[in-house]
Formats: C-alpha cells, sequence, structure tokens
C-alpha cells in the first residue's frame, strides 16, 4: 500500500510537470509569448501570495498588484529600462515586503520582498533580445535538480537536510540536485554565453545551491504560516509558489551574473 502511494505520488509529480511543457515551449518560441506568460504566472503567484498570507482584502489585493507589476517586462507598456523605472520596481516590491511583514510575520514579508525581485529580474531577463532562451535553459537546470534531489533522496535517504523546515528532504537528494544542476548547467552553458567548462560547472554549483536555497525558504514561510501547498494547480507539485520557488534567488543572481547592475 506504501509502494503504491508513492507511486501515485509520482506519477502525480510528473504529470504536474509534463503540464508546464507548453509553456516552455511558449516561452522558447517568442519573446513576446514569454512575456505575457511571465506575467500570467507573476499574477497567479500573487493570488496564491494573497490565499496563503489570509492579509485583509484591500491590503491582498495592493501586495497582488504590487507582486503582478514587477513580472511585466518594462518594453510591454512601451517603456525603455531607465534607472525611475528600477526604482519605482523596487519601491513597489518594498511595499509589498512591508506589507505583508506587519500583516503576518517577517520571514513572510522577506519572501514576498524577495519574489517581487525575481519577478523583476526575470522582467529584466526578458528585455535581453535572448532572455527568454535564457529563461527556459534556467528551467531545464533547475528542473534537473529538482528531479535529482526527489529521486536520488528517495533512493537513498540517509540524514535529513534541515528537518525542521522540510522533513522529507535529504542530505543525499540535495548531492543529487547539484550534481544534476552542474552536468545540465554544462551542457547549456553557450546559452548563456560561457564557453569554459569550469565556469560552467561552478555556475551550475551555484544555480542549484540556490534553487535548493529557495525551496527550503519557501518551506520555512509555509510552516510559519501553517500552510501545506501554496496552492493546488499542478497536480503532485502543489501551487505555482511551490514549482517555482528555486527561482526566487536564481534569476535575480544570474542576471547580475551575466549583464551586471
Amino acid at each position: 500500500m506504501t509502494d503504491l502511494a508513492k507511486s501515485s505520488g509520482t506519477l502525480r509529480r510528473v504529470y504536474g510537470a509534463l503540464l508546464l511543457v507548453p509553456v516552455v515551449a511558449l516561452v522558447w518560441f517568442d519573446q513576446m509569448a514569454a512575456g505575457v506568460i511571465f506575467v500570467c504566472l507573476g499574477c497567479l503567484m500573487g493570488l496564491e501570495v494573497k490565499r496563503i498570507t489570509g492579509l485583509p482584502f484591500f491590503a491582498g489585493l495592493m501586495v497582488l498588484a504590487l507582486i503582478t507589476v514587477q513580472s511585466a517586462p518594462h518594453w510591454m507598456f512601451g517603456l525603455s529600462l531607465t534607472m525611475n523605472v528600477g526604482l519605482t520596481l523596487l519601491v513597489a516590491g518594498l511595499i509589498a515586503a512591508f506589507i505583508v511583514g506587519v500583516f503576518r510575520n517577517r520571514l513572510a514579508g522577506l519572501f514576498v520582498g524577495l519574489l517581487c525581485l525575481c519577478l523583476a529580474s526575470g522582467g529584466l531577463l526578458l528585455s535581453q533580445p535572448s532572455g527568454h532562451i535564457m529563461l527556459v535553459a534556467l528551467a531545464a537546470i533547475i528542473a534537473a535538480c529538482d528531479s535529482a534531489a526527489y529521486f536520488v533522496g528517495r533512493r537513498l535517504g540517509g540524514p535529513k537536510l534541515w528537518p525542521r523546515v522540510s522533513p522529507n528532504k535529504t542530505i543525499s537528494g540535495s548531492i543529487g540536485g547539484l550534481v544534476a544542476a552542474m552536468a545540465v548547467t554544462a551542457l547549456v552553458a553557450s546559452t548563456f554565453g560561457i564557453d569554459d567548462l569550469t565556469d560552467a560547472l561552478i555556475m551550475g554549483l551555484l544555480i542549484g545551491g540556490l534553487s535548493q536555497a529557495g525551496d527550503l525558504m519557501e518551506s520555512a514561510v509555509k510552516r510559519q504560516l501553517d500552510v501545506k501547498d501554496s496552492g493546488s494547480i499542478l497536480p503532485g507539485h502543489g501551487g505555482l509558489l511551490d514549482r517555482f520557488d528555486g527561482y526566487i534567488f536564481v534569476i535575480p543572481a544570474v542576471y547580475l551574473y551575466i549583464f551586471g547592475f
């Protein structure tokens, strides 16, 4: 019975991942389509934040709007990237973080602030000619990291990574995820303009580590808010925040690494 339950959970996880394949294909295919999809994802994640934090009605709507605006690439509004646009996004993210911090707790507020930074960085990445291709490459790396961590952890077991925050994650799974992230990064390194194998492996290690850090942070937030999943839109994965938490630190770090300030 236990094996059946585990198998069913794995099948739901695979099915949920397959639902994202058309989305990833559209992001890869066209920059404008990628921008529209990114805004939709930002809005849906804002709705999940509103739900799990249980904010008062008007505060929740404000946070939803502030999160969504972060995800909109500035070129969608015919704007050029200026210091004023950047400062506006920064202030909007800080306001969203402050509201959540006041009504819920500081950790949740910090998480929302980092989510806003991630979405704003994604919008900046999509402003680059091949930014949508880079997002797909990051998706491949993080998916490999998540999948390897899940299957290696289940297979090998062993000591827990951080049982107080995420009881199911193991050290063996974490190492498996890092190795997978390094391997896939080496395969797609040219997408980021990286030709040296050593640089690619270092970048993969950082992406894998930051991805797992984002996952752990969201787990800590959910534990404080006493929720199991951020939503139920993806079978086997929960909500979009559960699926994309690995990007929270990765996208800002990769953008700064490649393009600087």
